[in-house]
């Protein structure tokens, strides 16, 4: 007797950080695709036109489909790859856009993150966005022909961890580093300490003791507001992030090497 093959798809509680960060439904549904849907269902993938209209309520951002592809290894599965702003996002679906896969896929065979391998592939900024981008910088150090934009938080404690290894790779590797103040609203200080730093022309020493005055001007205030409206329209929503001069982006605390990537 024929074996009945079955999929199952879950979408994710709201409290997935995936789904939480775009809005996605508030519930957690668990659907099982039968062979005609998923080990013998049809090669092609859906169309960006069919993706956009299944997805755009689960996103209420504007977005992108970057990438619509069949995976070779799992047949009635597609992947998708979408950006809102410069921020990809990965999930999967099958070719009759009747379900969504949300979460990590891994290879059990060399222990790879293939969604998260996916996402660093389109971890880019376009040259009109860093060209936005050098308006909005704050503090520049370092001398060099190659430079990084450093989108930071002056209370961020993973920003703190980044400081001297920014530094003292800009230092060895002659890079000017371009800070962008990005104060985060869990920090209830960091808005009125990015304000000082900007209205008192304060540089990165100030910045990472953790400098603040009551000096609050108007125009401070205003070159910060205007770094958080470009920043989450580029769907940036964390710090550190970085951003190189080549386009490419990283999030988190950089090693060497992760930095190393933003100037090549």
């Amino acid at each position: 007797m024929q074996k009945r093959i079955t999929c199952l798809i879950i979408a994710f509680k709201k409290e997935d950080v995936m789904l939480k960060r775009f809005s996605f439904i508030s519930v957690l549904s668990v659907a099982l695709l039968t062979l005609s849907a998923c080990g013998q269902g049809s090669a092609k993938c859906p169309t960006k036109d069919q993706v956009k209209a299944q997805v755009k309520e689960l996103i209420p951002q504007d977005f992108t489909v970057e990438s619509i592809t069949q995976l070779q290894d799992i047949k009635g599965l597609c992947e998708v790859v979408i950006k809102v702003g410069a921020q990809p996002l990965v999930f999967y679906m099958d070719g009759q856009s009747k379900y969504i896969l949300a979460g990590n896929l891994i290879s059990l065979k060399d222990k790879k993150n293939l969604t998260r391998e996916r996402q660093q592939e389109f971890m880019k900024v376009s040259a009109d966005q860093l060209k936005e981008l050098e308006k909005h910088v704050n503090i520049k150090f370092g001398e060099g022909n190659k430079y990084i934009y450093f989108i930071t938080d002056p209370d961020c404690p993973f920003c703190k961890r980044s400081n001297p290894i920014v530094e003292e790779w800009a230092k060895k590797n002659k890079v000017e580093v371009r800070v962008i103040l990005f104060p985060l609203p869990i920090h209830p200080e960091a808005f009125d300490k990015s304000v000082a730093l900007v209205c008192d022309k304060k540089g990165f020493k100030e910045y990472t003791e953790g400098y603040t005055s009551q000096n609050q001007c108007e125009e401070g205030k205003k070159a910060i507001q205007s770094n958080l409206e470009f920043l989450n329209r580029l769907g940036i929503n964390g710090t550190p992030t970085f951003i190189g001069m080549n386009g490419s982006m990283h999030s988190g605390v950089p090693t060497e090497e992760d930095l190393n990537r933003l100037v090549k």
